[in-house]
């Protein structure tokens, strides 16, 4: 046995005798899961020459670039050009942003392309379905829940399940607590199901025997690396949510925008993102205004603060009265104001009045 890892095992075993026996097991498999060669996967080192060639062959035209996956959501896309293969993306926001809601509008949109594993350590499958279902009928969630359904309602969600069948989602929601468990079915879905996005909500959510409950900072640490390994590893897309710092509240109303310092627990995570994209509603501290005096009642702000791969910026998107669908701010109108009012003109087929675009 080589020393090193002897005194891996030792460490293990001996750290604490008064270690719960689940615990010195939950270690020793995430030991035994880093050391398998099985799982370590090394990339071959390549000539400059020949990615130039492959870059070239796509920057000509002469060659489709399969490695972007548009989110569906067009303000989105004309910000980040749309989320590549082997990314790792954070969609960081306080709590009753709308993150999941977010996610679950994301997964509708590109599991019509590519095949998508979800996982939910939030919310149980059951509850998350749900969600889906009203995202896909529009019908409140809390209508499906409680079985207070109209006729019409009943008869919508027959044409939902039927427009199911037109996206490849999967969704788990184990493993929060087995890293080696999360990273091997992660493995077997993207070889057996072809799986390229990959959804955690929410990243502070996850945890690891490895590390002890005061420890947190390096835990989170380590599983955002995780993540980001699975993400260039396997070439696929890892999208996470993120909890915010709670200082955040502490801001005067219109400095509560986030920023890269509130991601909560660790400072790497916004190291190891390729994208960190920031969910605001205005809305949610009573901002019904902004400083032109604009209407902001139903606008959610998505702010690009970091991008590897492109430009910064700010994504608009509205939700519905019933926040089951976010969707761009130009689905709604071309450079003009909202409110309740003027949705309800929109969906009588008025034309709003315009007006100069909201100045965020």
């Amino acid at each position: 046995m080589r020393p090193d890892l002897k005194e891996k095992i030792e460490r293990i075993i001996g750290n604490n005798p008064d270690t719960d026996d689940q615990v010195v097991i939950s270690q020793l498999e995430q030991l035994i899961y880093e050391e398998d060669p099985r799982h370590q996967i090394v990339r071959k080192t390549e000539n400059i020459t020949d990615l130039v060639e492959e870059n070239l062959k796509y920057l000509r035209g002469g060659k489709r670039d399969d490695q972007y996956i548009y989110s569906g959501i067009g303000s989105l896309d004309n910000v980040i050009g749309g989320f590549r293969l082997g990314e790792y993306i954070i969609v960081g926001g306080r709590p009753g942003m709308g993150k999941t809601q977010l996610l679950i509008n994301l997964s509708l949109n590109m599991s019509m392309d590519v095949p998508l594993l979800y996982f939910s350590f939030d919310l149980s499958s059951f509850l998350l379905t749900n969600r889906f279902i009203s995202s896909m009928s529009s019908i409140p969630a809390d209508r499906l829940l409680q079985h207070r359904l109209t006729n019409s309602q009943k008869q919508l969600l027959d044409l939902v399940e039927e427009e199911f069948s037109n996206h490849r989602i999967y969704i788990n929601d184990s493993y929060k607590n087995s890293i080696p468990a999360f990273k091997d079915h992660c493995k077997k879905m993207i070889e057996e199901k072809g799986v390229k996005v990959i959804i955690i909500d929410s990243l502070q959510t996850m945890g690891s025997a490895k590390y002890r409950r005061h420890e947190r900072e390096l835990e989170i640490s380590y599983i955002s690396g995780v993540l980001k390994s699975i993400a260039k590893d396997y070439n696929v897309c890892v999208i996470a949510s993120s909890q915010l710092n709670r200082w955040t509240e502490r801001r005067d109303d219109f400095e509560k925008i986030p920023r890269l310092s509130d991601l909560r627990d660790s400072g790497t995570i916004e190291q190891d993102a390729d994208k960190v994209i920031f969910i605001y509603r205005p809305e949610y501290y009573k901002i019904t205004e902004d400083e032109r005096g604009n209407d902001v009642i139903g606008v959610t702000l998505l702010y690009i603060e970091k991008n590897n791969s492109g430009q910064l910026g700010i994504a608009k998107l509205m939700r519905d009265g019933e926040f089951t669908n976010l969707k761009s701010f130009d689905h709604y109108m071309d450079r003009f104001t909202f409110s309740p009012n003027a949705l309800e003109g929109i969906k009588k087929g008025d034309k709003p009045k315009e007006i100069d675009p909201l100045p965020f």
